[in-house]
């Protein structure tokens, strides 16, 4: 079945994703929906995912066959497919990972022709809020796989439900909390993933007070319980690299948080008290 589809994706990507005469679009997004999650990164990544990519992009799809596939990511088959039951050597994070990644290029549509409703955005942050208290799997690349990257892929998501005028002050602070949850962990990150969420962060940040940021970023300093485990210094280095890119994006690309810098520049001083050499 994957070989087959290979054989009728990869000729479209070759044609610029352009279909031929003979394609039906609903039944070739049915295909690419149902190998969504495929362990083959040619598959997943260079063909499925890019050809939704650009088919979203181009107005290939109008817009109720897009609220429809946003539908089917954000289900339970898709954006929440094992996330309490799969373990992390498994491949269930790639479906997982690719429908929480479809969510950017639909959005970033909804910014350009606005065809979703309030009620719909306000169903897509939760459903992202939702996913981000669940999701466990925290790889980044997977030899012989290619990309898991969910946090990331997450990450851009949050930027472009955020910067949607409808999401609240009140969704984005009961989104911060998570976002610390997620990112003080004993998993090292690898690949960038505190990079793109100080994207989406800076984009939540407009939508509540100056002291309400100062007053989360000290959530994220982690005072360490003692000075023999490994895993707190995985934690500590989280933290550090998180508040550091933050420290950076603000300081070479002003973003209207500039009061945010001396903030920092404290968090990453007490920081150093928690190292360990």
């Amino acid at each position: 079945m994957e070989t087959r589809l290979i054989d009728v994706l990869q000729p479209i990507k070759d044609n610029d994703y352009r279909l031929s005469e003979n394609q039906n679009l609903s039944e070739l997004t049915t295909l690419m929906l149902q190998k969504i999650g495929s362990p083959d990164p040619v598959l997943r990544e260079e063909l499925v995912y890019m050809i939704f990519s650009n088919f979203i992009k181009r107005d290939y799809y109008n817009a109720e066959q897009l609220k429809n596939i946003l539908r089917s990511v954000l289900n339970k088959n898709y954006l929440f497919y094992r996330i309490k039951t799969s373990n992390k050597e498994e491949n269930a994070v790639f479906r997982r990972s690719v429908s929480v990644r479809l969510i950017s290029p639909i959005m970033k549509k909804h910014r350009e022709n606005q065809f979703l409703s309030e009620q719909e955005i306000h169903r897509v942050w939760d459903n992202l809020k939702k996913y981000m208290e669940q999701e466990k799997d925290h790889r980044g690349y997977i030899d012989g796989k290619g990309w898991a990257h969910a946090m990331a892929n997450a990450a851009d998501a949050l930027y472009n439900v955020a910067s949607c005028e409808e999401i609240t002050t009140q969704e984005v602070r009961d989104m911060l909390p998570i976002i610390r949850e997620q990112f003080l962990i004993d998993q090292p990150y690898l690949f960038d993933e505190e990079e793109r969420m100080v994207t989406a962060l800076i984009a939540m940040f407009d939508k509540i007070e100056p002291d309400e940021r100062a007053e989360w970023l000290k959530t994220l300093i982690y005072e360490r319980k003692g000075w023999n485990d490994p895993a707190e210094e995985i934690i500590i280095n989280n933290s550090k690299h998180f508040l550091r890119a933050l420290y950076f994006r603000i300081i070479e690309e002003p973003s209207g948080c500039n009061e945010l810098i001396s903030v920092l520049e404290d968090l990453l001083r007490e920081l150093r008290k928690q190292e360990a050499y």
